[in-house]
């Protein structure tokens, strides 16, 4: 809908509820999937475009749909996406970089935010990735790839237009709405000034 006023997009008229899913837990990571089938099957035939009776157009007229981008807090981004979560080493879903665990802890340290040094993810690779995990069937052999590359299934793989690793946005609900970017940005300012700092995921 983004082709509307932005004061418009929002609107409740103007949201579609694709689906609701069941509780009473949220679905696992190989569940996921299930849920996202029928809607990729829909956004393929949309992208190609369908014909539709409009008002302006009461004969029909083309329309043209794509996904733009997965909004979600992190552990739903993460398993929508296809990629492991934030308490892996594999934290980041956009670079290469590994994060190592603190010695006789199973914590992560998110410490050495050398980002000169970073190296970032393409989609080419990711999709590389993604089809390795999807044609292992050893769950052995597929943890493995996944503390490696950080990648797994999604079926928003089959949308070929669509780049996980670029559209895949930060959290807006917590990072923005809630105030937890600003927040992080003050114990930054803070943590810059000790000798050395270690971030560690609680």
């Amino acid at each position: 809908m983004n082709n509307l006023p932005r004061e418009e997009r929002m609107k409740p008229e103007n949201i579609i509820l694709v689906s609701v899913m069941p509780g009473p837990k949220e679905a696992k990571i190989d569940q996921m999937n299930n849920f996202l089938e029928p809607l990729v099957d829909e956004l393929v035939e949309l992208y190609g475009g369908i014909t539709m009776k409009t008002p302006e157009f009461p004969n029909g007229t083309s329309i043209h749909a794509a996904l733009m981008c997965v909004a979600c807090d992190i552990p739903a981004a993460r398993k929508t996406a296809g990629f492991t979560g934030f308490a892996s080493t594999n934290a980041c879903h956009i670079c290469k970089h590994h994060f190592t665990v603190v010695a006789e802890t199973s914590k992560i340290n998110y410490s050495g935010f050398d980002h000169e040094n970073w190296v970032s993810q393409t989609k080419e690779e990711n999709a590389t990735k993604d089809e390795m995990w999807f044609c292992t069937e050893s769950d052995a052999e597929r943890a493995v790839l996944e503390m490696q590359h950080g990648t797994r299934f999604s079926e928003l793989h089959c949308l070929h237009y669509f780049d996980p690793v670029r559209c895949t946005i930060v959290d807006p609900m917590h990072n923005v709405f809630l105030g937890t970017a600003k927040r992080m940005i003050s114990v930054w300012k803070d943590l810059r000034y000790l000798p050395t700092a270690v971030l560690v995921h609680m």
